[in-house]
């Protein structure tokens, strides 16, 4: 989907690989997906989830939200339109992958507050300066 509608911000294979090891650790509680996009980091985390974890991934945009919501049918993931702040209450989350520019940045001090005990936090996209493209 992410390629059809030319978006390229999805997480890379490595991330993927590294969310579906990670979230394959958690055992109780939840996990919060900061960012939704084209469900390319959900499907990675889906992949790898026991029954006794709730998936919650969260994005700004209506669209995308509608069109995942249609397009991954998983009886543990719920998908939400909405600024991902108004998840801190549904917290606290034993996993977050923050894929969002604000939560990484000027909101990223939030995202610990509603780590559960024990808790990971993985921020995507950090590529440092040097590396950055030309455009």
């Amino acid at each position: 989907m992410a390629k059809k509608h030319h978006f390229e911000h999805s997480c890379t294979d490595e991330v993927g690989r590294l969310l579906s090891v990670l979230v394959g650790q958690i055992k109780t509680g939840k996990i919060l997906e900061i960012g939704t996009g084209y469900g390319v980091g959900s499907s990675w985390i889906l992949s790898s989830i026991p029954r006794s974890i709730h998936f919650i991934s969260v994005d700004h945009s209506k669209d995308k939200i509608k069109l995942i919501s249609q397009n991954i049918h998983h009886a543990q993931a719920e998908f939400v339109y909405g600024d991902w702040k108004e998840m801190i209450q549904s917290g606290p989350f034993q996993f977050i992958f923050a894929d969002a520019a604000a939560a990484k940045t000027i909101e990223a001090e939030r995202s610990f507050d509603i780590l559960g005990m024990g808790g990971m936090l993985l921020m995507d996209d950090f590529t440092p300066e040097e590396h950055f493209p030309e455009e």
